[in-house]
């Protein structure tokens, strides 16, 4: 029965297989009628061959539409890539730019720098570049190196790589600069007043006496201002002597400095300082007053060298006292 069955199947698949065969075997005309005395064309196609053609047809027509999108987004990509070009290029453009100016600047800084080396007495060796710790000369040094890297990046890093190497030059600077401060901190170069000028009311020199009437040589200079302004050390020092003259200086300080010189602050008010103590340029030491022989608040400044007195104005720092220099300068030349 099963047998039976199968027979019939294998049949009825051939008879369809068949079924299928003859009608793609069929075979249709195609007729080309021409609007014109001419022959007509005309052809026979089966059923296979127009559905192998279709296939063909619908292949190509499908690798276009995928070659065009395929296109499209190649065209999208390169005109982003040229953009992005075109910016690098502007990019470029600057930094090259940047790195004519960097080298402009370096070349007016380094004729600074040697100027400062000039004048704080400080040997430059311009004939070896190489020198531990780097000389300036090798600090602007510019040499092309490199085929394949731009001129600009090589300059930036032979910059940078010289900076670094040229360190211990600038710190040697450093500590000189250091060093002249620390000279004029041990110097009376100070100004003896606290954030404030004052008015230089009397210089150094001879000079008519307030009470006597009589010529006599003025030892400092006076400085007049406020009844309880800030009097400070003009250098670095130790306090040498307090004392009080009832005719003359009144209330006093004196303080020793280094290399020889000692300065003498007189008519205060009250003194902040005890005998023997250590102080500091700028440190307050007491405040002005009027007492002794006074005409009014102000504090009488003096500056001596060993046992030999100098005009306080010769050692005074005056870069931020314009209005001070003045003063003395005026008083200086009403005495001319």
């Amino acid at each position: 029965m099963s047998n039976l069955k199968s027979g019939k199947s294998v049949k009825n698949w051939r008879s369809g297989k068949g079924r299928i065969r003859n009608f793609g075997r069929q075979k249709y005309t195609i007729m080309l009628i021409p609007h014109s005395e001419r022959k007509t064309i005309h052809f026979q196609v089966s059923i296979f061959t127009v559905l192998f053609i279709g296939i063909i047809l619908l292949g190509l027509l499908t690798g276009f539409f995928w070659i065009s999108l395929d296109f499209s987004d190649k065209e999208v990509l390169l005109a982003s890539r040229s953009r992005d070009l075109s910016e690098a290029e502007a990019n470029l453009d600057l930094i090259r730019d940047e790195v004519g100016q960097l080298i402009i600047s370096a070349d007016s800084f380094k004729e600074s720098v040697n100027n400062t080396m000039g004048f704080l007495g400080l040997d430059e060796n311009t004939d070896n570049p190489t020198t531990n710790g780097g000389s300036l000369s090798s600090l602007f040094l510019i040499e092309k190196s490199g085929q394949d890297a731009l001129a600009e990046v090589t300059d930036l890093r032979v910059l940078r790589t010289n900076l670094e190497n040229s360190a211990s030059t600038l710190e040697d600077i450093g500590f000189v600069l250091a060093g002249q401060k620390d000279l004029l901190s041990d110097i009376p170069t100070g100004w003896p007043l606290k954030d404030v000028s004052g008015w230089v009311t009397q210089v150094f020199g001879p000079s008519i006496h307030p009470f006597g009437r009589y010529w006599y040589l003025h030892r400092g200079i006076d400085l007049a201002f406020l009844y309880g302004t800030p009097v400070v050390s003009t250098a670095n020092g130790k306090v040498v002597k307090i004392d009080y003259d009832p005719g003359g200086f009144g209330l006093y300080i004196d303080i020793q400095h280094s290399y020889g010189f000692k300065t003498r602050y007189a008519h205060l008010q009250r003194r902040l300082v005890d005998l023997g103590q250590i102080v500091s340029q700028s440190d307050v030491i007491g405040t002005m007053g009027s007492s002794g022989q006074s005409t009014g608040p102000h504090l009488h400044y003096e500056v001596m060298i060993g046992t030999q007195l100098v005009d306080p104005v010769k050692f005074l720092n005056m870069t931020n006292s314009d209005t001070s220099m003045r003063n003395v300068i005026s008083k200086l030349q009403e005495y001319q």
